[in-house]
């Protein structure tokens, strides 16, 4: 099992990187809202001497709801059922777990991202581990392009009608 050292060594790691990422957040957060006030202040002050102080406040004040309600309605409204297939989001059979898990990543890239990161801090304490995880991604990748060429490069008899006329054609 684990020693009390290694557990205590884990768990300091994780609230390191717990309350780095809050400050990272948190940093990033009023960055961006001092920005938006920075930009809405420059917007006001071009605009005060064309329509006034209050004018420009006014249509500053506008757009920023106009906005804001825009961000909701996006957040809110329901998405396409389309996954990027032309045959309404169902998947083909034909497609191999790399391509499944490539289609994942171009999809969601950000829990792409973040499992990505976790994998990385788990394969970080052992190197067999780390070492298993890219010999198995690598020969997974492989294999599937392999199996991938080989489905192109086969004759199609996908419901036998192309070998059943080259049959009957020889006869």
């Amino acid at each position: 099992m684990f020693t009390k050292q290694e557990l205590e060594g884990a768990l300091r790691k994780a609230l390191a990187a717990a309350l780095g990422g809050l400050l990272a957040l948190a940093l990033l957060s009023s960055l961006l809202i001092a920005g938006v006030i920075l930009l809405l202040w420059a917007a006001t002050s071009g605009l005060a001497p064309v329509v006034g102080e209050a004018g420009a406040l006014a249509i500053t004040g506008l757009s920023c709801f106009v906005l804001l309600g825009l961000f909701f309605w996006r957040l809110t409204r329901t998405p396409a059922p389309s996954d990027g297939n032309e045959d309404g989001g169902k998947s083909e059979p034909s497609e191999t777990p790399v391509d499944v898990i490539r289609n994942l990543i171009r999809n969601n890239p950000w829990e792409s991202i973040v499992a990505a990161f976790a994998l990385g801090i788990v394969g970080q304490g052992d190197a067999r581990m780390k070492s298993l995880i890219l010999k198995g991604g690598m020969l997974a990748m492989r294999e599937a392009e392999l199996e991938r060429k080989m489905a192109t490069t086969a004759p199609r008899n996908d419901q036998g009608d192309d070998v059943a006329k080259s049959d009957s054609a020889t006869q």
